[in-house]
């Protein structure tokens, strides 16, 4: 028994740093080279795939690019002159990690904000227990929803601790599909889960 818990202690640590090694793995930076211009600067640790994207302050799209080969630098020049003066948000994702930076174009100049990094949490279901971790790097408040054929049928506020680990105790619930949403930060991350 002490050798299991060993093993799955030794375990947890090993994901956990991880995890934390990986959050510094993908850096987002925006240079501004004129008032209309500036260089997007993304790097990781590791080749990955890319999917970037700006959105407005009402968060509707106006930039959307996938790479299509796995690279660990990307620099680009973007072109902004076709954007109104307002808030923007460039958002990257890689793999299970997002980094955002926001930028304003105000008077023809282009001001660049806090980078903020978010990293999915971690779901398993196994002998009638939902478990989940959540490394809450931006301390936002974190809820979790609970649904049944698109019905709320349990949510709790978490709070905003820098490290979430709950598990929530099924095994009484009939058979049948649903979904586990975990929100922080505007953001959501869904897991479902098939009960029989």
């Amino acid at each position: 028994m002490k050798t299991i818990l060993k093993v799955t202690l030794m375990f947890a640590f090993v994901a956990f740093a991880n995890t934390l090694f990986a959050v510094g793995n993908l850096k987002v930076n925006i240079i501004p080279l004129s008032s209309e211009k500036a260089v997007v600067a993304i790097s990781s640790l590791t080749d990955s795939n890319l999917k970037i994207s700006v959105t407005d302050d009402m968060g509707q799209l106006v930039y959307y690019k996938e790479t299509t080969d796995p690279s660990a630098n990307y620099r680009q020049v973007y072109n902004f002159s076709d954007l109104e003066e307002g808030k923007y948000n460039l958002s990257v994702v890689s793999d299970n990690l997002t980094a955002e930076r926001p930028f304003e174009i105000n008077h023809k100049r282009i001001t660049v904000g806090e980078e903020k990094t978010m990293l999915e949490p971690f779901f398993t279901y196994e002998d009638g227990y939902l478990k989940f971790s959540y490394l809450n790097f931006n301390k936002e408040n974190v809820t979790l929803y609970f649904f049944e054929k698109n019905q709320l049928i349990y949510s709790k506020k978490i709070g905003h601790d820098f490290n979430v680990n709950s598990a929530l105790n099924l095994s009484k619930l009939r058979e049948g599909n649903y979904v586990a949403i975990i929100a922080s930060g505007g953001k959501e991350y869904q897991y479902p889960i098939n009960i029989r």
